[in-house]
Order: C-alpha cells, then sequence, then structure tokens
C-alpha cells in the first residue's frame, strides 16, 4: 500500500488532469474553427477594396512595367541611383557655398 497517494498529491493530479483537458478542448476547438475562420477572413480581405490612392499607384506601376523590358527596367535603376547621387552632391554643393559666403560675410 506504499502506492497510494495523500489527498494533496491527488488534488494536485486532478488539478493537471482538468488543465490538460481545457488545454486539449481548446485545441480541438482551434482545430474545428480555425480554417473557417481563415477562410472567412481571407475573403473578407479579398473584398475589401484598397485605398484610391494605392489603386492608382498600382495601376501605374502595372502600367510602367507592361510596357519596360528587364532591360529598360535596369536602365531606369541606374538613372535613378545617378540622379540620387548627383541631387546630393547638388546638395553639398549648395551647403559649401552657403557656408563660403556665410563666413566671407562674417
Amino acid at each position: 500500500m506504499a502506492n497510494q497517494l495523500t489527498l494533496p498529491e491527488l488534488d494536485d493530479l486532478t488539478q493537471v488532469n482538468e488543465e490538460v483537458k481545457n488545454e486539449i478542448e481548446s485545441l480541438r476547438d482551434f482545430i474545428e474553427n480555425e480554417p473557417t475562420k481563415r477562410r472567412e477572413a481571407e475573403i473578407e480581405r479579398m473584398q475589401t477594396l484598397p485605398a484610391p490612392d494605392e489603386i492608382v499607384t498600382v495601376r501605374r506601376e502595372k502600367a510602367f512595367f507592361d510596357r519596360l523590358s528587364r532591360g529598360e527596367l535596369k536602365n531606369e535603376h541606374r538613372h535613378q541611383a545617378k540622379n540620387g547621387l548627383l541631387f546630393i552632391v547638388l546638395v553639398i554643393a549648395i551647403f559649401s557655398v552657403s557656408l563660403w559666403i556665410y563666413r566671407f560675410i562674417s
């Protein structure tokens, strides 16, 4: 009879048993209802229109990419990078001239 559990140990085991049963029930509920919830969320997402400015942007980008080939896209990216670099150089030059004028006046 050394295998008999005391009352506090039985209470602990009962509590653990209830927690496991609750966890199993929540997992079963998740398995049963989650695909439906996700499907409904996807349908809702597909039926919701994006903001009007986003629609215009997407259409403009689609038309842009439809017109250009891969090489033309590379050229466009190269030109944008070059123009960005020139803009940075221009800003630095304006700042340098402004600083030079400020020091000359002071």
